[in-house]
């Protein structure tokens, strides 16, 4: 028993036994849209979700390569390409065969896989490599280097090319994939081999040369990513940048008819004039439930994440959605009124989800699925209370989001929510830090400048991580409520500001708080 399944204890076995034996629950494993699979795997953990890749079709298994295999460091930053997790996928793969292995990824497409490999491993033709080395005017010594180099890599000789290892770590992963690819594919590894070797051709030369290759580990950037953010896109993501510009232009209430919904708006009508991205591989024959398995995730708590509509639709006396009753209120309206609209506004609920997910930090780290749609609920609500079409009469929601649609609703609320709660607070804030941090005070004078300097440029959460520093200047109420509202999605009191009853209250307290 690994480790990690040690961690997860019975309740994740249980669960994959569950599944494994019985037959109509892997049936509707393989017509599962790939994010509920992915949601899966991470669950019980890649490395012990074997028997579940083994049974995943191809065409979800890639869409969940575009997901899991690209990652961010922060919120609104580009997704880069992470090669030891790749490689991790490859060994998991490897556990169902190493013919199967090679098969599934020969089914996929030759630029990812073409991709993927060279972060793997470099490909050197041999004839070449050996002209090259006769032909160069490099010096003794600097050869010297080359073969030493070489000599401490991994590395494998198949046909005409030398593969030597980027990734030692899952080197006999990627060379057992390779070597039943020449068996049953051979025509294809030689294709892939043959364009490794053009970008690798490519990238020593502009890196160095072989040596300064060999002893470094940047990655080879090609049209992957962007092939990848067009799929994405079409099933309702939002890239990154995308986001984060999406974000930009809320803080100043012009959002609606920008550019970024603009696109997503077309990327959904294409989408909708297809099948069901990744499901194209799914299993003919006789229709397939997957309710049953859907519940026993459900169960198993796997599928915790609810949209903003089923938020709302939940009522209850507390949280986020128990106070957006604006926004409620008009959607009811819209279901007698304008169905049409209710599903345009729901389907921007969910876009505006995916771009906080994507593009928007809290509390230092991304939003959670389900915070993200806590957030677009709250805010679309605060902007709808604002509106000086609405005013204190709620009867009119309906009709405006009808007409609008909620996306301008979320941009002035994020307006509110930036100018009047975050950029208000952080001036307060840095007002009484002025007051209580001595002129010289190292650390925390320096803090106190980033502050300060952050609150020019309009991003005052930028420099959170130093504040540490200024903590023992405020006491700790105070502190904990300048984390929480001066933030780039502010809350209070753990709570998402959906009201301007809110807003009010936050403000007060923090006059209370800081002149204490």
């Amino acid at each position: 028993m690994t480790t990690s399944q040690l961690l997860k204890g019975p309740g994740t076995r249980s669960l994959l036994y569950r599944i494994l034996e019985s037959p109509e629950q892997v049936s509707a494993l393989q017509h599962l849209p790939p994010p509920t699979l992915a949601r899966l795997i991470h669950h019980v953990g890649l490395e012990d979700a074997g028997e579940l890749v083994a049974l995943a079709t191809t065409q979800q298994l890639a869409r969940i390569f575009d997901e899991d295999l690209w990652r961010s460091t922060r919120p609104g930053r580009e997704e880069r390409f992470d090669a030891e997790r790749f490689g991790l996928w490859l060994e998991v793969l490897l556990e169902m065969g190493a013919d199967r292995a090679a098969a599934r990824l020969a089914e996929m497409d030759e630029d990812f896989v073409t991709f993927a490999l060279s972060g793997q491993l470099l490909v050197l033709d041999l004839d070449m490599l050996t002209m090259d080395r006769l032909r160069s005017a490099e010096g003794q010594e600097d050869e010297a280097l080359v073969d030493k180099a070489l000599e401490s890599s991994l590395s494998h000789e198949l046909d005409r090319f030398l593969l030597i290892s980027r990734k030692p770590e899952s080197w006999d992963a990627v060379l057992s994939v390779l070597v039943a690819l020449d068996e049953s594919h051979h025509e294809l590894l030689t294709r892939l081999l043959e364009r490794c070797c053009h970008h690798a051709s490519e990238y020593i030369e502009d890196n160095g040369g072989l040596y300064a290759v060999l002893t470094t580990a940047e990655q080879l950037e090609t049209d992957v990513a962007q092939a990848r953010e067009e799929r994405r896109e079409r099933e309702g993501f939002v890239a990154p940048a995308d986001a984060a510009a999406f974000l930009g232009l809320a803080r100043s209430g012009r959002v609606g008819e920008d550019p970024i919904t603009r696109g997503y708006a077309r990327a959904q009508q294409e989408a909708s004039r297809v099948s069901p991205s990744g499901m194209e591989g799914a299993p003919h024959g006789r229709p397939v439930s997957t309710q049953p398995l859907l519940h026993l995730l459900q169960e198993a708590e796997v599928l915790t994440t609810q949209s903003p509509t089923a938020l709302l639709g939940a009522g209850g006396d507390a949280g986020t959605h128990a106070s957006a009753t604006t926004l409620r209120e008009a959607l009811d309206w819209l279901q007698g009124e304008a169905p049409e609209a209710l599903s345009r506004c729901t389907q921007e609920l969910g876009y505006l989800s995916n771009v906080l997910v994507s593009g928007c930090g809290h509390s230092g780290r991304a939003l959670r699925a389900l915070e993200a749609a806590q957030v677009a609920i709250a805010t679309c609500n605060l902007g709808m209370e604002v509106h000086p079409e609405i005013g204190s009469d709620r009867s009119r929601a309906g009709g405006l989001i009808a007409r609008e649609g909620l996306v301008p609703c979320f941009g002035r609320g994020w307006r509110v929510l930036h100018e009047d709660v975050v950029m208000w607070s952080a001036r307060a804030f840095d007002a009484a830090l002025t007051r209580r941090v001595p002129a010289g005070r190292g650390d925390a004078s320096r803090a106190r400048t980033e502050l300060a300097r952050d609150i020019a440029a309009g991003r005052p959460w930028a420099s959170r991580r130093r504040w540490v520093h200024l903590a023992p200047f405020l006491s700790k109420a105070a502190f904990a409520a300048m984390r929480e509202l001066v933030d780039e999605c502010p809350a209070f009191n753990g709570t998402f500001l959906a009201t301007r009853q809110q807003v009010e209250e936050a403000r007060r307290r923090v006059e209370e708080l800081l002149a204490s």
